[in-house]
């Protein structure tokens, strides 16, 4: 049955069958599945706190690249059944448009196979729904907040607190240094205070959840709730224990060292981490042996919680994989309508075209010099290989060459000088405002670079349909 399926595509749609495009798209889909398992299975979610990376999905982005490095052997696999030479060249198509036509099917199936690395993403977040329920999930980060607010009494976090107050951890900052106390609900009460305390790493995107866990805990020491602050602490210590994470504070000690009316004010720290437990002079009495590992534990919910709720598709890494496959199908198809040799000699061209211009950005170290020399020395190149184009009668080879070149390169000029001019108008904005950043509504460079490449892949179709067209009329096909 294989046989004759394959025997009706060579004959009624040869192009099809020279590409392996319906096989490729069957392939593709049992990758983007073994793709959602291996985001599922090498998730960042485990028991062992110890094992888990603070800062990033380790597992998550470990499965990613292996996931890309499979999808690069199924890529090579292809290539090779694509470009071997076999008997079947004379049933090719002979029009004008149909290499133009093989490079789009050569696109969208590099296109495809890319796209395998929002499985890995979506399998990373069906992992963080499975880990805990909805409501269990929001209990335990609510206590693992909590607690850590109240066992947060360190140094570093101590010196910053008068200088960076966050009234609002998700978007807002205020500057309070001209202020000698922090004031809440009309008291006064010392920076020092624990009262005071505010955890700058947040758990929710654009959330009020992590102020109101804030205001609760600050609520418990401006009504002297002892009964709920002590209910507090042993919920943050099972849960600590639940997760084999230590400390050597109780609730006793707590209370014993922490709980100071009215200021709760304590010269006592509590450092995270059991590292912290030793060499510290007896007779100082601010550098108690006292630790609690709740990093760690907020951490692990926190990213339980992000991985929930982020959006799976990216914009930015979405175009970002379609320029990863329309470089490559450039390669490819360069590779198909010349001689290795040709080929050969316009990837190194490119290169070298590549590393002066980089290099003409930074000649001078003056943005607006450095851009007007780029500016320059791109346009002459650009007329250079146009007029090598044209010369086919004389030197076919440097033709073809020069064909080759724009065929690779030309997908990357646009962007390339929406980059230039952006870096440049940003540095003038920077210069005038003398601030890096302002906050409020406003066009990104992220939104802007990724507007420009998406429209760049409308133009670079456009281009690559002429410049292909150009190709089958010279017959460069080998083998035609």
């Amino acid at each position: 049955m294989f046989k004759k399926i394959d025997t009706a595509l060579l004959l009624r749609f040869p192009m099809l069958w020279n590409t392996k495009f319906p096989y490729m798209i069957i392939i593709g889909l049992l990758f983007w599945l073994l793709a959602f398992f291996i985001g599922f299975w090498f998730n960042d979610f485990g028991e062992n706190l110890y094992d888990q990376n603070t800062y990033f999905n380790r597992n998550r982005d470990i499965a990613a690249a292996g996931t890309g490095i499979t999808g690069g052997v199924i890529a090579l696999v292809w290539f090779f059944f694509y470009i071997r030479n076999n008997g079947f060249k004379s049933l090719y198509p002979k029009k004008k448009t149909d290499l133009f036509k093989e490079w789009l099917i050569v696109f969208i199936i590099l296109s495809f196979l890319s796209m395998a690395f929002f499985c890995v993403m979506l399998g990373s977040k069906y992992a963080a729904l499975t880990v805990f329920s909805q409501d269990e999930l929001k209990r335990n980060a609510e206590i693992a907040y909590k607690g850590r607010l109240l066992l947060l009494n360190d140094d570093y976090n101590k010196e910053r607190q008068q200088v960076l107050y966050f009234k609002d951890p998700v978007d807002s900052i205020s500057y309070s240094a001209d202020s000698d106390v922090f004031k809440y609900k009309g008291r006064e009460y010392p920076w020092k205070s624990m009262i005071a305390n505010q955890d700058r790493d947040v758990y929710y995107f654009n959330s009020d959840m992590d102020s109101l866990y804030t205001d609760q805990v600050r609520m418990l020491y401006y009504n002297n709730d002892s009964v709920r602050l002590e209910k507090t602490l042993k919920q943050f210590f099972e849960l600590l224990k639940r997760h084999d994470l230590k400390t050597n504070v109780t609730p006793a000690i707590w209370f014993k060292y922490f709980y100071h009316k009215p200021d709760f004010v304590s010269n006592v720290h509590i450092y995270d981490g059991s590292e912290y437990t030793v060499s510290f002079p007896e007779e100082s009495i601010n550098t108690k042996q006292l630790y609690v590992e709740s990093y760690l534990l907020k951490s692990y919910y926190e990213k339980i919680i992000n991985s929930r709720e982020t959006e799976i598709f990216n914009p930015e890494v979405f175009v970002a994989l379609l320029y990863l496959a329309l470089s490559l199908s450039t390669v490819v198809i360069a590779f198909r309508v010349s001689s290795i040799r040709q080929w050969f000699v316009s990837l190194v061209t490119v290169l070298v075209m590549v590393l002066i211009n980089a290099a003409l950005l930074g000649l001078t170290g003056d943005y607006f010099t450095d851009f007007k020399n780029f500016l320059i020395a791109l346009l002459a190149e650009l007329i250079i290989f146009v007029l090598l184009i044209l010369v086919s009668g004389y030197r076919k080879n440097l033709s073809a060459v020069a064909l080759n070149v724009l065929i690779l390169g030309f997908p990357f000029v646009v962007p390339f000088i929406a980059i230039v001019v952006y870096k440049v108008f940003g540095s003038l904005q920077d210069r005038q405002f003398e601030i890096p950043y302002i906050q409020g509504e406003y066009y990104s460079n992220d939104s802007f670079l990724r507007d420009v490449a998406a429209v760049n892949l409308i133009v670079v179709g456009m281009v690559l349909f002429f410049l292909l067209k150009t190709v089958r009329n010279r017959k460069a096909l080998p083998g035609n």
